[in-house]
């Protein structure tokens, strides 16, 4: 009776709109924790950690069932668009994912959100050092960051954090050949890195793994930077005759990630032997490759001359052999070799 006597508008019916999107979504939630009880009861056996990573799954399958076919549509599809441009407009200056290399910056305007970023190169190069050097620039900004390290542990990249901030050679902080001066130098270095909104992950070693723990510190920190180090040592729980075809799985959910997340990711790649041959390497040699060349909105190169590789400050070229949204092109780094360390090359 109400209804009839009510002139309908948006005003009046979008209350009810919300109010029945509440329902919906409660309903769901309690199918999905039923769901996980039926999963626990039933899997007595089961691994704990297994099991906590499909009970995340199955909540964030809640938020991803609310379909909107009305965002999807051309008036929506601009009005988003045209919102985000105005936004950039107005934060033109916003140093947020900027990596802290001037040049690397000039050219890339930083990282981006919904991006993922391959940096690759040869051993020895620098890979981890520069995504670590990037992702303790942008953590230092009060931006969470999830570090994957799957070749290094905590401790490891802990000294390395170290002696890169404390300008102290590595080996020497390893080995504990310290001046006092050296020591005291280190302690108030700790002291400022112990704040520093950067998590260390060691322990995880397949794609699954660190999709459920991103979607959980998503929601607990609201991460804003993925990094994976490095790429060809992750694998999947899902089994493969062809190792390419996991890498392409692999590349193609940590691109999904990126962009479900709204975050940047960046995955540390090596490259083949055949690398070596070539004067500059190329996409072509991004290792056991698959689809990463197709699914990498970034691609970045580390290269050195031979001769530049002994010194103890090497003269580094980043090559940006692929940018989606811009163009390609170089800016040189100086990589300081004893603290694992790049910086600005003025």
């Amino acid at each position: 009776t109400e209804l009839t006597n009510t002139v309908i508008t948006s005003t009046v019916i979008e209350p009810y709109i919300q109010k029945l999107k509440t329902y919906s979504a409660r309903r769901q939630l309690k199918e999905s924790v039923y769901e996980i009880i039926r999963k626990i009861d039933e899997d007595v056996e089961g691994n704990a950690n297994e099991l906590k990573r499909e009970c995340i799954e199955e909540i964030a399958k809640v938020k991803s069932s609310q379909i909107n076919i009305e965002d999807d549509v051309m008036s929506s599809v601009i009005l988003e668009t045209m919102d985000d441009i105005e936004t950039k407009v107005n934060s033109k200056d916003d140093d947020k994912y900027k990596t802290g290399f001037f040049k690397l910056d000039n050219a890339t305007d930083g990282l981006h959100e919904q991006e993922l970023t391959i940096i690759a190169a040869r051993p020895g190069c620098g890979k981890t050092a520069l995504a670590l050097n990037i992702a303790e620039h942008i953590s230092s900004k009060g931006i969470y960051t999830y570090f994957v390290s799957l070749e290094m542990s905590k401790k490891q990249l802990g000294n390395r954090l170290i002696s890169s901030k404390a300008n102290i050679d590595s080996h020497i902080i390893r080995s504990g050949w310290l001046k006092k001066e050296d020591f005291k130098k280190i302690t108030m270095v700790a002291g400022n890195l112990y704040n520093l909104k950067m998590i260390i992950d060691d322990k995880s070693t397949t794609i699954q793994e660190i999709e459920s723990k991103a979607i959980y510190l998503k929601e607990i920190k609201n991460i804003g930077l993925i990094v994976v180090d490095y790429l060809q040592l992750l694998k999947s729980k899902n089994k493969y005759s062809i190792r390419e075809q996991e890498v392409s799985e692999i590349s193609r959910k940590l691109k999904l990630l990126s962009k479900n997340l709204n975050i940047p990711i960046i995955a540390i790649c090596q490259l083949n032997r055949e690398a070596v041959k070539r004067e500059r390497p190329s996409l072509s040699d991004l290792r056991e490759s698959g689809s990463l060349e197709q699914d990498a909105d970034n691609v970045i190169f580390i290269f050195a001359e031979e001769k530049e590789k002994q010194k103890a400050i090497t003269e580094t070229e980043i090559i940006i052999a692929k940018q989606r949204n811009g163009p390609v092109g170089t800016a040189k780094l100086k990589f300081h070799r004893k603290t694992m360390t790049f910086t600005n090359n003025c």
